[in-house]
């Protein structure tokens, strides 16, 4: 989706500002799509973009959200760089609470899609690699 973690908005920024016209197109929404098959929470739920690349910075991130899930009960949605999703999975396994649940949204709209949602725990039981796919990440309750 244009415009969304993308640099694309600094682009319609400027055509505001100029006076043009900007008209959304409908279409697909991978965080939309995945937020509607993930089985979390819909209501309340937010898109953070990447999160810091740094390992200590990313892991500071991930506490924040588990806080946003914990006290407003909101679904935390984010991306990664594809060539990153592996270490990013290992990290959130390691870094977020087992009660939670997560959820990957692998290749939406493609043949070979894949959404799975479980307990952070029960992802820990088993070796998950999501490779360097276009990846939707989900953390809630």
């Amino acid at each position: 989706m244009p415009c969304v973690a993308d640099p694309g908005a600094a682009i319609v920024s400027l055509a505001h500002q100029t006076g043009i016209r900007v008209i959304p197109l409908t279409g697909p929404s991978s965080l939309i799509l995945a937020v509607m098959a993930s089985g979390l929470n819909g209501q309340n739920f937010a898109f953070n973009g990447y999160l810091p690349i740094d390992k200590k910075g990313r892991k500071e991130k991930l506490k924040e959200l588990v806080k946003r899930i914990k006290y407003e009960n909101q679904t935390q949605i984010f991306i990664e760089a594809p060539h990153r999703n592996d270490m990013l999975l290992r990290e959130i396994l390691t870094n977020c609470d087992s009660g939670l649940r997560f959820s990957i949204a692998k290749n939406l709209t493609m043949e070979n899609e894949l959404v799975i949602t479980k307990k952070i725990s029960e992802w820990k039981k088993s070796e998950t690699r999501i490779g360097k796919n276009p990846t939707v990440f989900l953390i809630g309750r």
